[in-house]
């Protein structure tokens, strides 16, 4: 112990001294190489200072050429193992690589952790066990359909263990099975590989290949495999088609009709008609020719092996003939009296093919009433609306042509306490002053023995007559049966009458309750319309009498534009209209002296219109006015009104201003 002490000590003394302890930098690792080949164990040692040994399966290895060799230079601490030509038997192992002590008195020497050198050996065969039995390839199992099924593939001889795999077809199922792996017997380096498949069986496995397939690195092409046909036996499943034409007359066409089973082992047909336990034939055809109304009805076909029977498969042979005998069918056989809220039951028969289609009316006074489809017609939670007259209809196609008919009717009766109609208007506006009519409709069987209106706290009876400004009419009959209107008249509504109404109607079987709102809103006066007329006449007046100041003053638009002179001087020839190309056809006005002097103008035009000047208009200047000193024309200084052109163009005879001018 003090030995190994001071040597623990000496050896930190040469680490403080700058010397430092071997170690690995890269240890052996699991390794797997074919026979026959060459492979490589990796060690390198970082600080080598003593010397690499190899051991395989704790026993030390020796170096021999063209077997076991260095891979590269140990001096530079690289311990790796060249194993060449690698069998099973000699290589196959755990591999160490050791390094002795850098020195005599330095306890540094090194073990790496065992690796695993894999010599591989491909499997040497692969089958299929089914009930104990190998089952060889191509072979076939026969399996039951919807059944749990187990097989096992062995693949034997290989290192290390293949891994198995299950397909059928090309679905793989190997998340059903289990792998479990064994040496075999007399040796520890070849395995055995078990995989055990539990998997339900489908009926559209049938006639498919089960495949076990044993992936090796060693193979050829990394797999060898084996495969089985599934003979799966199932119970029949049957399909029907028929030759049947569209409408099936009576003695007129025939009718076929097949019945097809799928089935493993076959299976024997059998026909019956529905509603008997007949057999009417075990073909897979059924005819009937020619038909009558008597082949009227559904057929089933059955197909049954020793795997079981399939489900019954029913066609329906329609004979066609219209709707005849429509009748119906109430709870006592005849008038019904229904409590309110109760329910009944109403019953449609009709012989007919194909079977008919029935259709329920409701006949009130107000007319027919549609009230549902189909042979039962279920009344729930009645009210008086359902009572009247009720009627049946049974129609079908027979040619494209739809025939019906007719039952005779049945009437349904409602009794109880009042109820109100529903829907009626429960607000009503009128203006203060005027009359209001409140109305609520109700029905009630037996005859309402008490209606009163009631409000705030008055409350007055139907058919009382006038109290103050309000009158409870007596109830009015409508043209339903047991049904009426009650009615509370208002006179000269005032704000005070906006509020609830409430109408109670009693019957010697109960009573109910409804109520409306009346809204009295304030009328407009004379007198605040009047205000509105006025104001808006006195807006206009306004409005006319600044565009007369603006045209009259000749401001904004209405201002004097260029030296136009008056009509009178243009009519006596003084002013020179002059039209030239240079101005591409616009009138220019100009104080040409030659032009005026003449008397005449230059250029004449045919039915010339210029406006006339008026004593009162905004077409002569009123301002700045003064002779001219030439001619005694009168200046007009133009006020501009906007940037563009004043210039007037002649078209077509015409004298459309551009700019509004002032002369």
């Amino acid at each position: 112990m003090d030995m190994e002490f001071r040597f623990f000590i000496f050896s930190l003394m040469l680490i403080g001294f700058g010397n430092t302890l071997q170690q690995f930098s890269n240890q052996p690792e699991y390794t797997e190489v074919n026979p026959g080949q060459s492979v490589v164990l990796s060690c390198k040692v970082q600080d080598k200072g003593g010397q690499c040994i190899w051991q395989r399966d704790r026993r030390p290895i020796g170096m021999y050429a063209g077997k076991y060799e260095w891979a590269a230079d140990r001096d530079s601490g690289d311990c790796s193992l060249r194993i060449s030509n690698a069998k099973l038997d000699f290589d196959d192992g755990l591999w160490e690589c050791q390094v002795t002590n850098s020195a005599i008195d330095v306890l540094d020497s090194l073990t790496s952790e065992p690796a695993q050198l894999v010599v591989r050996v491909p499997p040497q065969m692969v089958s299929i066990v089914y009930n104990g039995s190998h089952v060889e390839r191509p072979g076939n199992i026969t399996v039951q359909s919807d059944t749990n099924a187990m097989v096992q593939c062995v693949s034997a001889g290989a290192n290390p263990v293949p891994n198995l795999r299950w397909f059928i077809g090309d679905e793989e199922i190997s998340h059903n099975a289990y792998q479990m792996n064994s040496t075999m017997e007399g040796t520890s380096k070849s395995w055995i590989a078990t995989s055990t498949l539990e998997f339900k069986i489908r009926r559209d496995q049938h006639n498919r290949i089960l495949r076990c397939v044993s992936e090796h690195e060693a193979l050829l092409e990394k797999k060898l495999e084996t495969g089985i046909k599934l003979n799966v036996q199932y119970a029949p499943v049957v399909s029907l088609r028929t030759s049947l034409p569209a409408d099936l007359e009576e003695g007129v066409d025939s009718a076929s009709i097949l019945c097809e089973a799928d089935a493993n082992p076959p299976a024997t047909i059998i026909w019956r008609k529905v509603g008997s336990l007949e057999i009417l034939g075990l073909q897979e055809n059924l005819e009937f020719d020619p038909i009558d109304r008597n082949h009227a009805g559904s057929y089933t076909c059955e197909a049954r092996n020793a795997i079981g029977s399939s489900e019954l498969v029913e066609s329906t042979v329609d004979v066609k003939y219209p709707p005849s005998d429509v009748l119906v069918f109430g709870a006592n056989d005849g008038n019904l009296i229904v409590p309110v809220g109760g329910s009944t039951r109403l019953e449609c028969q009709a012989d007919a093919k194909p079977a008919p289609l029935f259709k329920w009316f409701q006949k009130t006074e107000d007319g027919m009433i549609p009230r549902g489809e189909g042979r039962f017609l279920v009344l729930s939670s009645m009210s008086y609306e359902y009572q009247g007259e009720y009627h049946c209809s049974a129609s079908n196609i027979i040619s494209n042509r739809e025939r019906s008919a007719i039952s005779s009717s049945i009437s349904v009766k409602i009794t109880g306490p009042p109820q109100f109609v529903p829907f009626t208007d429960q607000h009503v506006t009128v203006t203060k002053g005027e009359d209001a009519i409140l109305r609520l409709a109700f029905c009630s069987n037996p005859k309402p023995s008490k209606i009163t209106w009631q409000w705030g706290h008055i409350t007055l009876e139907a058919g009382a007559g006038l109290q103050g400004r309000y009158v409870a009419e007596a109830i009015i009959k409508s043209k339903r049966a047991n049904c009426y209107e009650a009615r509370l008249r208002i006179q000269r509504t005032e704000q005070t009458d906006s509020r609830f109404f409430s109408l109670t109607v009693e019957n010697e079987k109960g009573s109910d309750l409804s109520t409306l709102t009346l809204h009295v809103t304030e009328s407009v006066s004379l007198a605040a319309v009047v205000g509105v007329i006025v104001a808006c006449l006195m807006l206009l007046i306004l409005v006319t009498l600044c565009l007369l100041y603006a045209f009259r003053s000749e401001r904004c638009c209405f201002s004097s534009k260029g030296n136009l002179k008056s009509s009178s001087d243009i009519e006596k020839g003084k002013l020179d209209l002059s039209l030239s190309n240079g101005h591409n056809g616009k009138l220019s006005s100009t104080s040409s002296n030659s032009s005026i002097k003449s008397g005449k103008a230059s250029l004449q035009y045919a039915d010339l219109q210029l406006p006339r000047a008026s004593n009162n208009g905004s077409m002569r200047a009123k301002s700045n006015r003064q002779k001219h000193p030439d001619y005694g024309l009168p200046s007009v200084t133009p006020v501009p009104c906007s940037p563009k052109n004043d210039t007037m163009n002649i078209t077509n005879g015409n004298w459309p201003i551009r700019n509004i001018v002032n002369v």
